[in-house]
């Protein structure tokens, strides 16, 4: 039993997490992977979570959103030299974000808050757009997936302490996400992207395998459930 105090501030606390998590989903969507760690991530021993690896630790993590800023800059470069009738005179700081939309709307959030306050858990289904620019120019991919998180409070409020983004569906638009991808010829102009590379992984493993036709049965992320203390309850690192 929680007194009515005790009651608004879960409520508040449930509020914050909500807004952190589409201030998070924003950022992404204008770009600026390289504001996420700071403002948004505990450096508390975080863990990052992919369908085929997982970060581990401040620093991998930090690099993996760095890496995100050096890609979309790199983008930006090549749709300059492509298109140096509209870009051509523009500085890279003008042109930095152009290309890459990448929208990760959440629905039907399911929070915890530990009754001690200090820890919470959240889980939210994606339904996904990622346009971005590869090797074949200009592509679009439909996303189909989860975001489960646990989150730490700090002293200047909620933080992201380990998320898993995994999906089920990573499938090019046009194409059946339920048989093998086809992929695209390379174009010259685009050849860079193909040799860009992400920070390899703390630790490469399957995480969550994709949907194909003869994958077994997969149970959702773990749906949070009411504990008092984040010793009491299941992790979402991995």
């Amino acid at each position: 039993m929680y007194t009515t105090e005790q009651l608004t501030q879960r409520w508040e606390d449930q509020r914050a997490i909500k807004n952190l998590m589409g201030k998070y989903a924003n950022i992404v969507l204008l770009n600026r992977e390289q504001e996420v760690f700071s403002r948004f991530w505990s450096d508390d021993e975080p863990t990052l979570a992919f369908n085929d690896g997982v970060y581990r630790g401040a620093e991998a993590v930090r690099a993996y959103y760095d890496a995100c800023r050096d890609r979309n800059a790199l983008v930006a470069s090549l749709l300059q030299k492509r298109f140096p009738e509209r870009l051509g005179g523009m500085s890279a700081e003008e042109i930095y974000g152009i290309g890459p939309f990448k929208v990760m709307p959440m629905y039907c959030p399911i929070i915890e808050v530990a009754g001690d306050g200090a820890t919470a858990k959240g889980l939210w289904y994606c339904q996904g757009a990622k346009n971005d620019v590869e090797d074949c120019g200009p592509r679009a991919r439909w996303t189909l997936g989860w975001f489960a998180v646990d989150f730490i409070r700090e002293d200047d409020g909620w933080r992201i302490w380990h998320m898993q983004y995994v999906n089920d569906v990573d499938s090019t638009c046009g194409q059946s996400w339920g048989k093998p991808q086809t992929a695209y010829p390379a174009l010259a102009e685009f050849e860079p992207l193909r040799d860009f590379q992400y920070p390899a992984y703390t630790e490469s493993m399957t995480v969550r395998p994709y949907y194909t036709p003869d994958r077994p049965v997969t149970e959702a992320p773990a749906i949070p459930e009411p504990y008092e203390t984040f010793a009491d309850t299941f992790s979402y690192a991995v």
